[in-house]
């Protein structure tokens, strides 16, 4: 018995692992003159639920924009010093 719920266990955390949110791309492009104006949009899993979708759609110069103050603030979460820093031996 002890074996068969520790197969079940197993069996669900593979499940589990199989069931990470990946965003999927669907390109539209509108009628634009230059790049920034294409429209972008992205169906996302919904946090928290294994079926539900979000679209969200942007221009290409809003999700460049985006991406860029992501990698901005990152950096400098990085670069911030611990509160309490480890005593160094």
């Amino acid at each position: 018995m002890i074996a068969a719920l520790l197969l079940l266990g197993v069996a669900s955390a593979g499940a589990q692992e199989q069931a990470k949110p990946a965003a999927e791309a669907i390109v539209q492009t509108a009628p634009a003159d230059n790049d920034g104006g294409r429209l972008i949009c992205k169906t996302e899993k919904e946090t928290g639920s294994r079926v539900k979708r979000n679209k969200v759609c942007k221009t290409k110069q809003e999700w460049d924009d985006m991406r860029l103050n992501t990698n901005k603030q990152l950096n400098e979460y990085s670069k911030q010093t611990p509160a309490n820093p480890l005593p160094s031996s």
